[in-house]
């Protein structure tokens, strides 16, 4: 009996090309399937969630927006707007939608103020949502006015003369003292100001005078402060009525501060300064959450800076 003829072997090398060639085209096909899948136009993958009335590139329209856009915008309930004007506000914030999209890929904020500025606002007051949309209580905003009590006054006011003792024409300030002692004096003892400047030939700079610097009026104290010095408004604060402040040496001569009149500050009760304790109890709440936002924000990022602004 004759044995059976042994079927030929087939190489090993050509097996496993074999299985590479299968397992490749496989792998194509699923690409190429997958592509057209999600690439197609009106591909979706589920419906429009409910509380969607759109999405683009996935991204929601959200019904509560459409609603509140539809109207605003008309300016009518929503149920008594009609159908061609709700769908003109969707097409609409369809457009934006695309048109934010867009701006996203091509990295608008990074390079545009305005779209970076609008960007940094919007984080802003969704991070301080809840606490503008707060109250303060009664007891938080009493406490806060017994702890800042000094900020709570009525504006203060003074009329200001700046009386000049001009240098002499050698430059010293000799005679200048001189002038400033004597008017000084003179107007201590009450003698009428227009007299003393015309006796020693001082003049007023007008530096607190009003309406073309001619007139004498009065000036809130915060204006005072803004045009001096901090060591000449702390002289200048306590002054009364009739009072001079020490001569202020300057390049054009010897100044006399002469305090005209002084309206002082009144402290505020509670119930009048209710107002300015609301705002400031809801910034500095505002401000404490920016600064816990942005503490948050840079612990989870990798901020490097050059060598000569590092702290």
């Amino acid at each position: 009996m004759t044995a059976p003829s042994e079927l030929p072997k087939v190489p090993k090398s050509a097996t496993r090309r074999s299985l590479v060639l299968a397992a490749s085209g496989a792998l194509i096909g699923l690409v190429i399937a997958g592509y057209g899948l999600f690439s197609t136009k009106g591909t979706r993958i589920g419906g429009v969630p409910p509380e969607a009335v759109a999405l683009v590139n996935l991204r929601p329209i959200l019904r509560s927006d459409f609603m509140t856009q539809t109207e605003a915008q008309f300016s009518l309930p929503f149920a008594q707007t009609s159908r061609e004007q709700r769908r003109k506000i969707l097409e609409d914030m369809i457009n934006e939608e695309l048109l934010m999209q867009r701006g996203l890929e091509m990295d608008l904020p990074s390079y545009d103020p305005d779209v970076r500025n609008a960007l940094v606002a919007g984080v802003e007051l969704e991070v301080t949502a809840e606490v503008v949309a707060k109250r303060p209580t009664a007891a938080e905003m009493h406490a806060y006015y017994e702890s800042h009590r000094s900020r709570y006054s009525s504006n203060g006011s003074m009329q200001l003369r700046d009386l000049v003792a001009k240098l002499d024409g050698s430059g010293t300030l000799d005679s200048a003292r001189a002038a400033a002692r004597s008017a000084a004096a003179d107007l201590r003892a009450g003698q009428p100001v227009d007299t003393v400047m015309k006796r020693y030939g001082l003049v007023d700079s007008g530096r607190f005078m009003t309406a073309g610097h001619t007139d004498l009026g009065d000036i809130f104290e915060f204006a005072v402060r803004a045009k001096v010095d901090d060591a000449l408004y702390d002289a200048l604060s306590p002054l009364k009525d009739g009072e001079i402040a020490k001569p202020v040496v300057e390049s054009d001569g010897l100044h006399l501060l002469l305090m005209v009149k002084h309206r002082f500050p009144t402290a505020q009760k509670f119930e009048q300064a209710s107002d300015g304790v609301w705002r400031d109890v809801k910034r500095e709440a505002e401000t404490r959450v920016r600064a816990v936002n942005i503490a948050y924000l840079r612990h989870r990022a990798d901020v490097v800076v050059a060598p000569d602004y590092a702290p």
